[in-house]
């Protein structure tokens, strides 16, 4: 039996196993893969090493801080860009509005200025004209919400905003508007990525002496008999339990879930990605690190260059390029793989990114979560699914065992809180 059971090998099990061995408490991990990871994984094609999306390691506590010290790190610059109708943008496009005509930037501007006044907007598109004004809001976040959170903003909540979206002065619009040589204004001063071995190399020296037990898929937990079950027919027995499993999925796993906790379950959603990887033959791919597609015609919402990450995430004298297209159940990918794969060779090529021939490696995968919506009476719903959690004595953390917007660190922070378990008598 162990004192401690942990599901799902992510950076937020991993967290609480640490916590636990720090404490001198036995702590078990059950990860469903053949490898730990989760989303921080990633996967190898002949000779060239992509992630599971776009990640960079950035910490805003102390706990995480002191993870990124023991890796050999590159810092980056975080300038992103956006493309809309041929034309690259530097982001956050609505204080860079500088490559467009000077019509469409004065019609943007007066928006700017006539836009409602700030106040408790009721969803996420109220906020974007609070915010933008309608023209700026229209053109560039509200066409985003749809290919990044696949439904129109009026469906999402502002919960999840914190600092993501930055809100810029009538001086920083205009002045956007007449120069490109605008201040940084992203909300992370810097990024880091390792050196070597991927993003999930920051995760490598925790899981030294950890018992975690990768092929083990929980499918059925016994609460009142404290088992795990897993789909290979083992039964691990505990005396707390912590899951970084998808909420949702928690409530069909147990055993004796009461109707209304799995109603609220089946109301939690998540999106999921379609990750289309390209390797190329030639030294540059694209001019940038990562930048938002926001042409409704091109399906990927999102780019980034994983050899500009690290130069040991491709051949030498190669590069690479990784699109991510998101789809949910209330928009479904609407082709197959192979032919997201050929849309996005032909959007590359539209976009300048590449020549087709020079592409010698693809790889095309489902991820099916994402990101955690936030659609409006989410947290309703789960707060009813936490709570019969919290009655059945079991500890959620990270991105989907507590099902919220958490970046990385505070995954890895949200695991510590292992620590709240008491110990056994």
């Amino acid at each position: 039996m162990a004192e401690i059971l942990i599901i799902g090998g992510g950076v937020a099990g991993i967290s609480a196993a640490c916590q636990a061995r720090q404490a001198g408490r036995e702590a078990v991990i059950l990860e469903a893969g053949d490898r730990y990871g989760g989303l921080l994984d990633h996967f190898h094609k002949d000779g060239f090493r992509f992630d599971n999306a776009v990640h960079f390691a950035f910490s805003k506590n102390e706990p995480y801080s002191e993870v990124l010290a023991r890796a050999d790190l590159i810092t980056h610059r975080p300038e992103p860009y956006n493309y809309e109708q041929g034309r690259w943008l530097k982001h956050p496009v609505q204080n860079n509005l500088y490559p467009l005509p000077a019509e469409e930037k004065v019609e943007a501007i007066k928006s700017f200025v006539e836009r409602p006044a700030r106040g408790e907007a009721s969803d996420y598109r109220q906020w974007l004209y609070e915010q933008f004004g309608k023209v700026i809001a229209d053109r560039f976040p509200v066409r985003y919400t749809g290919k990044y959170w696949t439904v129109p903003p009026e469906r999402l909540s502002t919960d999840w905003i914190g600092n993501r979206l930055y809100r810029p002065s009538l001086e920083e619009v205009l002045f956007g508007a007449m120069t490109d040589r605008t201040p940084l204004t992203y909300y992370l001063p810097e990024l880091f990525y390792p050196r070597r071995g991927g993003f999930r190399a920051i995760l490598d020296p925790l899981v030294e002496g950890l018992d975690l037990r990768t092929g083990k898929e929980a499918v059925r937990i016994d609460p009142s008999k404290r088992f795990v079950e897993c789909r290979d027919g083992t039964r691990e027995y505990y005396e707390y339990l912590v899951s970084s499993a998808p909420l949702p999925e928690m409530a069909e796993m147990i055993d004796g879930t009461p109707a209304a906790v799995k109603e609220a379950a089946e109301g939690l959603w998540a999106t999921s990605i379609a990750l289309v990887s390209l390797g190329l033959n030639t030294p540059e791919a694209g001019e940038h690190l990562w930048f938002y597609i926001y042409d409704r015609d091109i399906m990927p919402a999102r780019v980034h260059a994983p050899y500009r990450k690290s130069p040991d995430n491709a051949p030498e004298g190669c590069s690479s390029l990784q699109f991510e297209t998101y789809f949910s159940r209330y928009k479904p990918l609407p082709v197959s793989l192979e032919d997201l794969e050929g849309h996005v060779i032909g959007a590359a090529e539209k976009m300048g990114l590449l020549c087709a021939p020079d592409i010698d490696v693809t790889d095309c995968r489902i991820l099916p979560y994402a990101n955690v919506v936030f659609e409006r009476g989410m947290t309703g719903r789960r707060k009813i699914v936490r709570d019969y959690l919290a009655e059945k004595g079991i500890l959620p953390v990270g991105r989907f065992g507590e099902w919220d917007y958490l970046w990385t660190d505070q995954s890895y922070l949200s695991g510590k809180k292992v620590e709240t378990l008491p110990c056994m008598l």
